[in-house]
């Protein structure tokens, strides 16, 4: 007997604007931080459905891509990977990504990001991928160097938090 899987990744569908909100609902503190525009774009279940046909829109114009992470044996949204900055000419695009709280630890983050990174190589021939991330987000630190990710450089005053000034962010790269 085999072993089901934990989660499935897909990408974002219109139907999962609830989960979205829901998510983004549930991880305030953390999300509203890291995260503070798609924060913003997921405030009601409406707006999380707008953001989702965006992101789809995007999709098919081969610019973003917005995977789900669901859990299999109660389906619920457990997290987001986004491979974003698509530049098909320089074969290059940026992997961001969020996990909700309760289901930190597992490994899901590392597995998904390395399975969106094959899939960006496969389906569109990107070969050079970027993390950002801030200094003092140690865990999203560990995935991008668990997944390979290499630290580059600081970006100065890269990131502009909702409130607060201006602040450098940490460029991880990976090359396939």
């Amino acid at each position: 007997m085999s072993e089901e899987p934990e989660y499935e990744l897909r990408l974002l569908e219109t139907d999962d604007a609830k989960a979205l909100n829901f998510l983004f609902k549930e991880n305030k503190d953390s999300f509203k931080q890291y995260f503070p525009e798609t924060y913003k774009q997921t405030k009601t279940i409406k707006a999380s459905k707008a953001l989702i046909e965006k992101a789809i829109e995007l999709g098919e114009e081969k610019k973003t891509f917005y995977f789900g992470l669901f859990t299999t044996i109660h389906p619920e949204l457990a997290g987001l990977v986004i491979l974003k900055e698509i530049d098909l000419n320089n074969a290059e695009g940026e992997i961001a990504y969020c996990l909700a709280k309760r289901f930190r630890g597992r490994g899901w983050i590392s597995e998904a990001v390395e399975r969106i990174a094959d899939y960006g190589f496969v389906n569109h021939n990107i070969n050079h991928y970027k993390i950002i991330t801030h200094n003092s987000n140690e865990k999203s630190i560990e995935v991008a160097q668990r997944t390979g990710f290499i630290w580059h450089s600081t970006l100065e005053k890269e990131f502009k938090p909702l409130r607060g000034k201006a602040q450098d962010m940490e460029l991880y790269v990976l090359k396939k």
